[in-house]
């Protein structure tokens, strides 16, 4: 097989959008709709986390809408899910519902726990310290509900209102901060998006979303070194978040360790749609700088397949032709 020289590949440096939205290719569907305690569909937007026993599927937050029904679509036929739904606090305890995808519309019916039951022994821990033991204060609670209805409703401005007003009254509410840095992230305040962070991390060391996210940020402002740290111990606390392999390979591959980067960045190619297309295209970069045209070339090619129609797609057309029209070295 041919190789050519590192020095003959020059490529300007590629960052896709990290948080863009992952698509799925499965086909099955579920619907269904959140009661109180008391039996009566809950009247309000509310947010609910779906997890599946598929270690390539990370945690997804959904939102029902405002009589709490629900609307899923691409599970997987024949797996099971999880749907759980937090406390607030006031009129119902954390609540899982667990079903499993089949080839029809199935329909989920969610009682909540009233305050008062026993909460069931959890298979796993699923809990920092910190979770169990801070209880937001009520009117930081309600503040940062009200942040993701505006959130859901696409009014950034509002939400971050509502969720810096919750951490003034809750410095302690580690939610918020990774909330707001969240929004933060997506106007590419890198900055503030960090501190915010990292003060939610004083407060809970072993938050695994705020960790994914402070390294993901560290990836974003260059840090790569910095970066190291959150997205490995994201990786010990959520050791089935494939998708954490694709930002600590390329937190890897910009410090030089391209072995261990490789490694990774090849288990992220079996994470979601967006990770993997991630993936393929630090490959692609290790690859190249390695001198391997041909698994560059074919890690390029699965980016695009994947993800087509991306900001970066164009400029990795071009750095294919490019490759075919490099001489082969002695």
């Amino acid at each position: 097989m041919p190789r050519f020289s590192p020095r003959t590949l020059t490529f300007a440096y590629i960052f896709c959008c990290l948080l863009a939205a992952r698509s799925t290719f499965a086909q099955e569907r579920a619907r269904g709709q959140i009661f109180l305690p008391n039996g009566q569909p809950i009247a309000a937007v509310t947010r609910f986390l779906l997890t599946s026993e598929d270690p390539r599927r990370i945690p997804e937050h959904h939102f029902t809408d405002s009589r709490g029904f629900f609307y899923l679509q691409g599970l997987a036929s024949g797996q099971w899910y999880a749907i759980t739904v937090e406390t607030d606090g006031e009129r119902y305890a954390t609540t899982v519902e667990r079903f499993m995808a089949g080839p029809m519309s199935r329909y989920v019916q969610i009682h909540l726990r009233a305050l008062d039951e026993p909460k069931p022994l959890p298979s796993a821990p699923t809990a920092s310290a910190h979770q169990l033991a801070h209880q937001p204060r009520q009117e930081a609670q309600k503040l940062y509900k009200q942040a993701l209805r505006a959130i859901e409703k696409q009014q950034p401005e509002q939400a971050k209102e509502n969720l810096r007003h919750a951490i003034a009254l809750d410095p302690a509410y580690v939610n918020a901060y990774n909330e707001l840095a969240v929004l933060l992230l997506s106007e590419k305040n890198y900055a503030e998006a960090e501190a915010l962070l990292r003060r939610g991390l004083e407060n809970d060391p072993e938050a695994p979303y705020p960790l994914l996210n402070l390294g993901i940020t560290l990836n974003y402002l260059g840090r790569y070194s910095d970066a190291l740290e959150p997205l490995q111990k994201t990786l010990k606390l959520r050791p089935q978040w494939l998708a954490t392999h694709a930002y600590l390979g390329i937190a890897l591959l910009e410090t030089g360790q391209v072995s261990e980067a490789e490694t990774h960045l090849r288990r992220a190619t079996r994470a979601d749609a967006r990770e993997q297309a991630l993936a393929y295209l630090y490959l692609g970069k290790l690859y190249a700088e390695k001198g391997d045209v041909k698994k560059a070339t074919e890690a390029w090619k699965s980016y695009l397949e994947k993800d087509p129609n991306s900001p970066n797609a164009a400029r990795v057309r071009q750095l294919l032709q490019q490759l075919r029209q490099l001489p082969a070295t002695p």
